[in-house]
């Protein structure tokens, strides 16, 4: 069997290794050497090329992958043995923390395996664990994604704040942004907690001034990418028609990786709408040099514009 392995880049160390162990048993095995994203970004394209027969895809859970590929994905998840209690230890010395008494719990897909041991730990200091059902795009309950924090809303109101334990800050904050209760991030490779109603805050002040500037702006660029957890044509369209309507001009822009520097020549847009994952609008927004918004807030801008004409 011809088989494309891909990785997420924490992982790509270990690649050659795995690679020998499959060509011992007879598969031919090539290397995806592109950047990787996430579970929605399968290098099918690569895989094509070299006419593979499978893609297993490394370190994330399964990811609804649009249907008609021909070919198939295997998706081995990786986890994570991260000491835990330092940080949950960390918590329950905040006094914030400390009047919550209904907590909420998300993380990844890295360390749902360790959801349990949290619960237990945290009604062992006298506090009640909740874990949400995730949403479309994830597969466990409790696991959120920066593009679905299903797990976190699904418990908002039934909770007194919520609690990430995990990595990284791209994944609770789109937890805090979706979310009425307050969002405590504890990352046991930093060895900090921190709550994030500051980063919330900052993200619906950039929002409401981009929501200004887009009420002013004439030429819309509409972002898509074609990787095939990203791609959202049809909305792209649809937005594409809605800001036409309310007298805009708009195109859309098509690429696989969406990148400011290959952006910078369309100088006749002057507002970028990203439709792709919503870490370019969250954290890489400042790259683009002109106002960027994501779909769902472009989607509330378009009816400013609609009601406005």
């Amino acid at each position: 069997m011809r088989v494309l392995l891909q990785f997420p880049e924490g992982l790509k160390q270990k690649a050659l290794e795995i690679a020998e162990e499959l060509e011992k048993k007879g598969d031919k095995v090539f290397l995806s050497a592109s950047a990787c994203y996430g579970a929605c970004d399968i290098a099918f394209g690569q895989a094509e090329a070299v006419h593979a027969d499978k893609i297993v895809h490394y370190g994330h859970a399964r990811f609804p992958i649009p249907r008609g590929r021909k070919i198939a994905v295997e998706f081995l998840e990786w986890r994570s043995d991260a000491d835990l209690e330092p940080v949950l230890g960390m918590a329950l010395g905040d006094a914030d923390f400390r009047k919550c008494k209904k907590i909420g719990l998300v993380t990844t897909v890295q360390h749902i395996g360790q959801m349990s041991a949290v619960r237990r730990f945290l009604e062992a200091s006298g506090k009640k664990a909740l874990v949400g059902r995730h949403g479309p795009l994830a597969k466990y309950d409790g696991q959120i994604l920066g593009c679905d924090p299903g797990s976190a809303t699904s418990i908002d109101g039934k909770v007194d704040c919520i609690l990430y334990f995990g990595g990284g800050l791209f994944h609770p904050i789109a937890a805090a942004i979706a979310c009425k209760r307050r969002v405590l991030a504890a990352d046991p490779f930093s060895g900090r907690i921190l709550w994030l109603d500051g980063e919330k805050k900052k993200y619906e002040k950039r929002k409401m001034g981009m929501l200004a500037l887009g009420l002013q702006a004439r030429r819309f660029g509409i972002l898509v990418s074609t990787k095939p957890g990203q791609l959202n044509l049809r909305a792209a369209e649809a937005l594409k028609r809605r800001l036409e309507a309310a007298g805009k001009e708009a195109a859309i822009l098509v690429a696989d990786r969406l990148e400011p520097e290959a952006l910078e020549n369309f100088h006749s847009f002057d507002f970028f709408v990203n439709t792709a994952c919503p870490r370019i609008a969250v954290d890489d927004y400042a790259q683009f040099g002109k106002p960027v918004l994501n779909l769902a807030e472009a989607v509330e801008l378009a009816s400013l514009l609609g009601k406005r004409k």
